[in-house]
């Protein structure tokens, strides 16, 4: 019997290793396992009032606090009856547009290539691919100036509210953000150069299922339906039925399945199933590399986010474009009298979809919350694939062995720290 064990897997958010069990020509065991503590947000939410929710969860990640505070505004308000306007809606598109290409920037330049080009790290990578290196820092910044615009903060901001946004942009801080991600493109067109131009891995293939949002008329990231891969389209109240999560024994993220199967979810399912909702030079650079794009292929999440980066600086700047066309207003928060409710909404973060819902009390204050995050939804996928390339790879040494399984789970980006949350157990 042949074990390995990658202890401490390096390059993701958070802490979790990969365990190999082979004996003779069976794979016995293939899986990432996760050992992060429960994070009991939820249950730190239990009494909170409404207007403190989306402050809270956003410590949930510091990567993409974004999505959080998006995520749980919009799924108050539908609890309390509030609608926000077209200007708010906006700018909570920028905000999602922001981790976007500041956590692609980073995953794709500084997580996965060192990888690919045969380097232990970034920094290593850096001194040969000095401009590479620099466009990348480059576009990763435009990401965090849009948050330092639109929340006050590059992380962390504490303005996003259910019921719209307590600081109001000024038009020229927008003006500025929009030079600067005009100056910063050419780091994203560097991303799909880089990438398009690697031969992504083959040792992991299989038919795959895909969801992510249907973001409506525009390729984006919220939205009120779920696309699935088999044709179907879902309501967002829906989502367990889309999650069904379980527990595990070696992994403390709960895993998820859809009817019975595992599913990914992130840049290259968005990609796939909104392909038709791109414009602009990101869609021509889509239709340029389709026949890089495998679906099969987990190692494609690659090559998706880096056109997801493209067309995420060109989106932000058409936003801004349409914001100071019609003029900011003095106000974007509407009045919001605290009610009994329930309420559910869903966006993508960068590693994929983001599940947030509530019931609240007659004062606002929270009496349920349940988060559902993009990595506990990837990881009976990630196992999956780990068991394919185990058995295609099991003549490899250890250390051989070891980084190819490693890539693979990079590709998912995922967000370890993140995946964990509440499990309930009855005794």
């Amino acid at each position: 019997m042949r074990e390995i064990v990658v202890e401490h897997l390096a390059r993701v958010e958070g802490h979790g290793d990969i365990e190999v069990v082979v004996e003779g020509d069976a794979v016995k065991r293939a899986v990432l396992r996760i050992y992060e503590g429960p994070r009991f947000f939820e249950r730190i939410l239990i009494g909170k009032s409404y207007y403190e929710v989306p402050d809270i969860t956003a410590r949930i990640c510091s990567i993409c606090p974004d999505p959080y505070q998006v995520a749980s505004s919009r799924a108050i308000e539908k609890a309390m009856g509030i609608r926000v306007d077209r200007q708010v809606e906006a700018l909570r598109e920028l905000q999602l547009i922001s981790d976007v290409i500041h956590s692609h920037a980073l995953h794709l330049f500084f997580l996965a290539l060192p990888d690919f080009l045969g380097y232990k790290d970034a920094i290593g990578m850096a001194a040969q691919y000095p401009e590479t290196v620099k466009l990348a820092l480059k576009v990763k910044r435009a990401g965090n100036a849009i948050k330092e615009v639109i929340t006050g903060r590059t992380v962390h901001g504490v303005v996003t509210k259910p019921g719209g946004y307590t600081k109001v942009p000024r038009a020229e801080d927008l003006e500025r953000l929009r030079k600067q991600l005009e100056s910063s493109i050419d780091g994203a067109r560097e991303a799909i150069r880089v990438f398009s131009s690697l031969k992504m891995p083959e040792y992991s293939l299989d038919d795959n299922l895909y969801i992510a949002v249907d973001p409506g008329e525009h390729y984006g990231y919220s939205g009120e339906y779920l696309l699935v891969s088999d044709g179907t389209r879902h309501p967002v109240e829906k989502y367990m039925d889309l999650t069904n999560e379980v527990t595990v024994e070696h992994s403390s993220a709960k895993h998820s399945s859809y009817k019975g199967s595992s599913f990914m979810t992130g840049a290259l399912a968005r990609l796939l199933l909104n392909e038709k909702r791109l414009y602009g030079e990101a869609k021509e650079s889509y239709e340029s590399l389709r026949d890089k794009i495998d679906p099969r292929n987990p190692f494609s999440n690659n090559m998706a986010q880096a056109i997801e980066l493209l067309y995420s600086v060109q989106r932000a700047m058409d936003i801004i474009d349409g914001l100071l066309d019609e003029g900011i207003k003095d106000k974007l928060m509407v009045e919001v009298k605290p009610r009994a409710g329930e309420g559910i909404a869903v966006v993508e973060a960068p590693r994929g979809l983001l599940y947030h819902h509530y019931k609240l009390d007659d004062n606002g204050k929270v009496v349920f919350a349940n988060l559902v995050t993009p990595t506990a939804q990837n990881a009976a996928n990630m196992d999956k694939y780990l068991r394919i390339a185990v058995r295609n790879l099991k003549d490899l040494s250890d250390d051989e062995l070891k980084l190819k399984l490693e890539m693979l789970v990079r590709a998912y980006d995922p967000c370890i720290s993140c995946s964990v949350h509440l499990t309930r157990i009855g005794v």
